[in-house]
């Protein structure tokens, strides 16, 4: 695993549908890479499964969610536990963004569940999008000449965001939720050499307050509470609901899922929807494998068209 790899497909959930995709296209020789947040989901979580086909005793949604996950990992799919940012998916090679880094790839699934634990967002977060709050630097930039800006999550995505914002913003305030900013010692040496940036570790954002527009955040840094002057708001923490993170690229229903295509295809080539994120399916496992399969299939064949 690495930054400048090229997979032919990334999946995005390690449930049942984005596990039965990573076992087709692994066992087709498709170099495959599993982006997952571990021991969350619907399967994980179920105490007892009694109605999946070939466990006339029943399993634990655990032992069988490992089990899957063992299956295809036998035939080469790569996993990382990371959480999701967004995607450049409109190139040939689109990325995956993520807490730990960026994964370029060829083709894309999408199989992260229902979402119960998907967006859920901050206070002050909805209050403020498009007034201070954004999940994008290099989007908005621009219009932070001159002015106090903060970024809050973790990652290499994190630091190289900061160091774009280098260009415009007068004061540049980095907010790391972990002891340690885990991106690469290239960028940590450059931000640490900018006179603009300031990066604070043990650090969990809570409330975004201001007026008409962003003005201060809440952070608890170290078990203190402190606030934070800011003109703008970065975040990097998984907060996107399903329309800011899909609705781009694909059709989404009244309930924010995705409605896919023939042979579940989302509106950009080579993007795949599995599972219980689709619209109007029924969410069993039984039916999640199907889509697995699926989307698994079309991105085979994809690649051998190519």
């Amino acid at each position: 695993m690495g930054k400048d790899k090229i997979y032919d497909v990334v999946i995005v959930g390690g449930g049942p549908a984005g596990l039965t995709a990573a076992l087709y296209t692994s066992r087709s020789k498709l170099s495959t890479l599993v982006v997952e947040k571990e021991k969350m989901g619907s399967l994980y979580m179920a105490h007892k499964i009694d109605n999946y086909p070939g466990f006339p005793d029943g399993i634990s949604g655990t032992d069988l969610n490992i089990l899957m996950k063992k299956q295809s990992a036998k035939f080469g799919t790569e996993f990382v536990d990371a959480m999701l940012f967004g995607f450049d998916p409109y190139e040939e090679i689109k990325v995956v963004k993520t807490d730990k880094g960026n994964f370029k790839c060829k083709n894309i699934i999408v199989a992260t569940g229902t979402g119960k634990n998907f967006g859920k967002k901050l206070k002050g977060e909805q209050e403020f999008l498009g007034r201070g709050v954004s999940y994008c630097a290099t989007c908005d930039g621009a219009f932070t000449k001159n002015r106090i800006v903060s970024l809050a999550g973790q990652g290499e995505e994190v630091a190289q965001e900061a160091l774009f914002l280098t260009k415009f913003s007068k004061e540049i305030q980095i907010f790391i939720n972990e002891p340690n900013f885990n991106c690469s010692e290239e960028s940590l040496e450059a931000l640490k050499k900018s006179d603009k940036v300031k990066i604070i570790t043990n650090a969990k954002l809570q409330e975004i307050l201001g007026d008409d527009f962003v003005e201060e955040i809440t952070v608890d840094v170290d078990g203190n509470i402190q606030n934070y002057k800011t003109d703008f708001i970065f975040l990097y923490l998984g907060t996107k609901n399903n329309t800011e993170m899909y609705g781009e690229f694909a059709n989404l229903d009244q309930h924010s899922n995705i409605i896919t295509k023939e042979n579940l295809k989302l509106n950009v080539d080579g993007m795949y929807a599995a599972g219980d994120i689709r619209s109007g399916v029924v969410r069993q496992i039984t039916t999640a494998v199907a889509d697995g399969t699926i989307a698994g299939l079309e991105v085979i064949k994809r690649v051998l068209r190519k």
